[in-house]
């Protein structure tokens, strides 16, 4: 009586087997692709965040200065060089162009209640526009800061 019973088995099971074994496959293959676009994205995430840091840690620099304010022309500041008085050229890809700041607006510094005429303080509110782009990566920032300064009247250029 055993013998009959194995007759009339089709193999379903292993049919079924072996289709989820390939449902599983895929599942298994979207996974590792999935996490390996999250990695770039994350890798990509970093490098602009890491090249906007560069970009404003490089204008912290010059603003930390009153030439860039006075400079008739754009700064170029090669990464880790102090800026200087004169316009350099840009011969790497790794500099920061750091633009002539723009003055926007002066107003009569608070406090002062005697006009000495340019010897008169003034709050100057100034923009400062910098680019960068990594060599390595290409990942690219330009960034437009504002700054307030409090400067002799007379220091702002009519905008």
């Amino acid at each position: 009586m055993i013998a009959p019973a194995t007759r009339r088995q089709s193999g379903a099971t292993l049919i079924v087997t072996l289709i989820m074994l390939v449902v599983l496959t895929m599942f298994a293959i979207t996974g590792f692709n999935l996490s390996s676009v999250n990695l770039k994205i994350v890798g990509n995430y970093q490098q602009q965040k890491e090249t906007e840091a560069y970009v404003n840690r490089s204008i912290e620099q010059v603003i930390s200065t009153v030439s860039i304010f006075t400079t008739p022309a754009a700064i170029c500041q090669p990464s880790g060089a102090a800026p200087s008085g004169t316009p350099l050229a840009c011969a790497a890809a790794a500099d920061v162009l750091i633009e002539k700041p723009r003055c926007n607006y002066t107003s009569p510094a608070k406090g002062y209640t005697k006009k000495l005429g340019e010897l008169t303080p003034e709050d100057t509110s100034w923009e400062i526009r910098a680019s960068h782009t990594d060599p390595v990566t290409k990942a690219s920032t330009a960034i437009v800061t504002g700054v307030g300064v409090r400067m002799l009247a007379g220091n702002c250029p009519s905008s």
